[in-house]
């Protein structure tokens, strides 16, 4: 069992500074990679198939999981087909350079499918076919990145939550690209004044209450703070950057959730956990009582997400470290180590998602995906046993169909 140790920093700000894709390597002295190693080239249809040698044409999922084979080949898995604990493989073909997948939710019809490539600087983009069988097109030729030296270190793509624009951080250039969406289209144009200065850029999350984009600075420990007009010239600008008062290794700030209601932005930092409350009028922060958490024995946060209803959160650590799981509290934002907790400890998870429609949660592990139930009362991660496995080489991306 992991215990919490919990200690309250407090905060200033620092002056003003000009200021969101697959994580292609760790930069030296940096801990935080999501990059599995190669699998077999298996793709869709032909091949292995993802690990069932077969695939449906037929499914008519309300939901659907992606991911990458080694060939960039993208696999389309039907969520919930045909019985809750299971993915099905779908006879949906397309590729694109092997790299960071995203969903773009534009509406509740439409939605768009983006995989970007470091090696190549390019992003692919497929329009999700709300029909039987699931379709993937593409919406024209990749958006290619301009510039030398791109790329270098490490790269995060995120996607907002309103499906407006995709977010591509480059920590070595310290820069953070912002790429608007065509709505109707999917096809993406660089925001005017993009890229935006933000130092040692690495994750991005947009405030669901207030229209803020959060960036965080793992080297010195800040969280760049960008209000978004995108009607404006450029897109973003800058109210405040939130900065720890001193850099420790404790209070690094890696990846940001924010919660449903958009009242708390959680960072796992490079061995804690911070939560912050973020105000309604501007979305600046200000740490909360019981933040930072830590962990004995020690335990190195690097993704963070949290269940369908806002109740759980969720972090995987490096190495073998498994996933942590906590119950939130809605009005103070404190975290209680969920029992069990670290769930698949021993096991290297690369990347996590929940599954939209609830209830399951699916690990990367080894470069396979593996599920777990959610249990709807405390939290707890339960492993599903399988029959039916599929390997993934990117990170996973689910959307509605």
């Amino acid at each position: 069992m992991i215990a919490l140790l919990l200690g309250a920093i407090s905060l200033v700000n620092c002056s003003h500074a000009p200021s969101c894709v697959r994580v292609s390597a760790a930069s030296p002295g940096r801990p935080f990679s999501r990059t599995p190693d190669a699998t077999n080239a298996n793709g869709c249809p032909v091949g292995s198939g993802g690990g069932n040698n077969t695939c449906s044409s037929t499914l008519t999922p309300t939901e659907v999981l992606f991911t990458q084979e080694s060939t960039g080949a993208i696999q389309t898995l039907a969520i919930n087909t045909p019985v809750a604990n299971s993915l099905s493989l779908m006879c949906t073909t397309a590729t694109a350079g092997l790299g960071e997948i995203v969903v773009a939710n534009v509406s509740a019809t439409k939605n768009f499918l983006y995989a970007f490539s470091t090696t190549t600087k390019t992003i692919n983009g497929f329009a999700i076919g709300h029909v039987t069988p699931v379709t993937l097109t593409s919406v024209g030729t990749a958006f290619t990145f301009s510039g030398t030296n791109l790329f270098q270190t490490t790269a995060e793509m995120r996607a907002d939550p309103a499906g407006r624009f995709l977010t591509v951080t480059d920590t070595g250039a310290s820069a953070v690209h912002v790429l608007l969406i065509d709505p109707t289209f999917g096809t993406l144009t660089e925001a005017a004044g993009s890229p935006f200065t933000a130092a040692n850029a690495l994750f991005t999350a947009v405030g669901s209450a207030v229209d803020v984009l959060y960036v965080t600075d793992n080297v010195g420990g800040e969280i760049f703070i960008f209000s978004i007009n995108l009607s404006a010239n450029p897109v973003l600008s800058t109210p405040s950057i939130f900065a720890e008062p001193t850099h420790i290794a404790a209070n690094a700030p890696i990846s940001m959730q924010v919660n449903l209601a958009g009242t708390f932005l959680y960072t796992a930092n490079t061995s804690s956990i911070s939560f912050y409350a973020i105000s309604p009028t501007d979305g600046s922060l200000t740490q909360v009582a019981g933040s930072p958490v830590t962990f004995t024995p020690a335990f190195n946060p690097q993704l963070i997400t949290m269940d369908v209803t806002g109740s759980f959160l969720y972090v995987s650590g490096t190495g073998t470290e498994g996933v942590l799981g906590f119950t939130m509290d809605t009005g103070t934002g404190n975290l209680t180590i969920i029992t069990g907790s670290a769930f698949a400890s021993g096991s290297s998870v690369s990347d996590m998602l929940v599954n939209p429609l609830g209830g399951q949660m699916y690990l990367v592990i080894a470069n396979t995906i593996t599920m777990f139930t959610i249990n709807s009362s405390t939290g707890a991660l339960t492993p599903v046993t399988s029959t039916t496995t599929f390997s993934s080489s990117s990170n996973l991306a689910a959307a509605g169909v």
